[in-house]
């Protein structure tokens, strides 16, 4: 029998400490893409809104990590490169990387900051679902993440719908 028959994957971890170190290495990148939309938006009417999303989002990778270290899963010292190469590829800002306000570079950025918080969705989902057979899984603490997700996506779309017109349309150039 190989690992994998056993409930453990080649490099001898659970498949649900896989997916929670890999969520923790994308959970990084997605604070510091926050923060660099953060920037992208401070001086305009929607800045505080951004800043604010940037706030909760480090706040759920910090909930993360207690999820994570409470179920006897934190991240080993081999992954920590890749969460800290993530995150100091994230702070560069690659997609906008001048902190435009207009056309592509600022849509692709507020479409990325929905697709991670899309993944953190779907995480806050799966976990929900294994509350329901594993007490060390906070199915309160779970259902609270995936509504404040639920708004967050709900407010990144709005913003990224609001403002379309300024960064594609002739008026808005």
């Amino acid at each position: 029998m190989n690992a994998g028959q056993h409930g453990k994957g080649t490099t001898g971890e659970s498949p649900l400490a896989a997916y929670l170190h890999s969520h923790l290495i994308a959970a990084a990148a997605g604070e510091r893409l926050f923060e660099q939309a953060a920037k992208t938006w401070k001086d305009s009417p929607r800045g505080s809104t951004i800043a604010r999303l940037a706030t909760e989002v480090s706040a759920d990778k910090a909930t993360l990590e207690g999820i994570t270290e409470g179920l006897g899963l934190g991240i080993p010292a081999y992954k920590k490169p890749f969460a800290w190469t993530g995150a100091h590829l994230a702070s560069l800002g690659p997609l906008n990387p001048f902190h435009a306000r207009t056309g592509a570079a600022e849509q692709l950025e507020l479409e990325a900051l929905i697709s991670a918080v899309t993944g953190k969705s779907l995480l806050w989902k799966t976990l929900g679902l294994l509350s329901r057979t594993d007490p060390r899984i906070g199915q309160e603490q779970v259902a609270n993440l995936l509504d404040r997700a639920t708004a967050q996506l709900r407010e990144l779309e709005g913003l990224l719908l609001e403002t379309a017109a300024e960064r594609f349309t002739d008026a808005g150039q």
